[in-house]
């Protein structure tokens, strides 16, 4: 068995992919991961270090955001044999973080609310209180 680590940083617009390595033991795979992490976020704690090493062994992936615009992406994969199988190709995948944000809109939608906000400013749609919905023939 295989194990291939590999890093996805998103820094505000830009976005880099890179393989870091690869161990036949999964617990050294983790550990090249969990290096990256330290690299990444210097301030980590050794408890943190530790949560996260055992987390990469188990679940052999991670993700940090340090706010809206940076985040690290961790991933052991596990290799078996000479091609990997087609459930197992994906690495990594963005389009769940763009359901969710499509889901909130739609929600925040259906609820009524008609205000945006993005920073500090909000801005808003302008309604009219007299339109209820009802069309005025």
């Amino acid at each position: 068995m295989l194990y291939i680590v590999s890093q996805l940083i998103t820094e505000k617009q830009a976005t880099a992919f890179s393989i870091l390595g690869a161990s036949e033991d999964k617990k050294r795979a983790a550990k090249i991961a969990v290096d990256a992490y330290k690299a990444y976020r210097r301030e980590a704690t050794g408890q943190n270090i530790a949560m996260i090493q055992e987390w990469l062994e188990t679940r052999r992936s991670y993700s940090f955001r340090r706010d809206k615009d940076h985040r690290l992406q961790l991933a052991v994969t596990e290799l078996d044999g000479e091609v990997q199988a087609e459930e197992k190709r994906l690495v990594f995948s963005a389009q769940a973080e763009q359901d969710e944000l499509m889901r909130r809109v739609s929600e925040a939608l259906w609820e009524g609310q008609h205000v945006a906000g993005r920073g500090a400013a909000p801005s808003s749609c302008p309604m009219d209180p007299a339109d209820k919905g009802e069309e005025t023939r």
